[in-house]
Parts: C-alpha cells; structure tokens; sequence
C-alpha cells in the first residue's frame, strides 16, 4: 500500500507550489476605504458575469453621499427655521406630524434616517448605472430645494435673525 507524502514530489518540467496557508483572498476593508482608481473585477470579469460589489468607495462616491446628506441637514434646519417664523409648513404630511408630536430632534432623527438609508443603498449598488444616476437625482433635488428655501429666506427676511 502505498501513503501519500507529505511532502510533494517534484516531477521534472512542473515548478513545485509555492503557495502558503489555505486562503489567499485578503478580508474585506472596513470601514471602506477610498479608491480613486475603477476595479476591474467590479464589472465582473467575464461577458457572462453580471458585476459585483466592491467595497472600496472612491471619492465622488463619498463627496456625493456628503453633499446630499448636508443638503438634508440643512433642509430641516431652515424648514424648522421657517416654521418657527410662521413663514412656511411642513409640505410633507408625515413630517409635519412628526415636528408637531416629536418635537426638532425627532423631526431631524427621522429625516436624517430617511436621508441616510435609502442613500446608503444607492452608495452600496455605485457600480449600476441606475445607481449612479439616482445619486445625482437625489443631489439635483436637494440642490433645487435648498434654493427654494434661500428664495424665502431672502423674501421674509428671516437670514438677518437666524444667523
């Protein structure tokens, strides 16, 4: 009977293994890490393959979720502002009752969740062109809001007293 080796036999024309430890494959990176360069692998590497995920983020990723995020934040800000004065209301019934049942800090808690959540997921799928054009949809909104709310701001004259 013949016992397998421990050690592998060297046949003449096939170089030996020179692999060490049973997994090669690094661990995932968390928290994300910046990448400025596109992985190749993220598309998939075969025709077949219908892309994957990446868990390195570049930066226009990253500016993105920023700017939509702070764009929130100061969305409830002058909304509250606004409100306050009298100026305006809440345009959206749910939130409306939230800032009158929950008080600022429930109102800003929930609005930055329904900011941050849904835009996570968006962040998560980069590499979809859906994706990436929600992202900027989401960006586009908030920018047009923020100007609506500068527009009130400068007719009611409330900047002078908020600041």
């Amino acid at each position: 009977m013949n016992l397998p080796s421990a050690v592998p036999s060297v046949t003449p024309g096939i170089k030996p293994e020179r692999r060490v430890g049973s997994e090669r494959r690094s661990p995932p990176t968390f928290p994300p890490q910046f990448s400025s360069q596109r992985r190749r692998h993220s598309k998939g590497r075969r025709k077949m393959d219908r892309g994957g995920y990446v868990d390195i983020y570049d930066r226009g990723s990253w500016a993105l979720a920023a700017a939509v995020m702070g764009l929130s934040f100061l969305d409830a800000l002058l909304t509250v502002v606004q409100i306050n004065r009298g100026v305006v209301r809440e345009a959206n019934p749910l939130m409306g009752e939230v800032l009158k049942w929950g008080g600022i800090y429930v109102f800003f808690s929930l609005k930055t969740a329904m900011t941050a959540f849904p835009l996570a997921i968006i962040i998560l799928h980069k590499e979809w062109a859906l994706a990436r054009y929600m992202a900027r949809v989401c960006l586009l909104f908030y920018v047009l809001i923020l100007i609506y709310h500068l527009f009130l701001v400068n007719r009611h004259g409330i900047l002078p007293a908020f600041l």
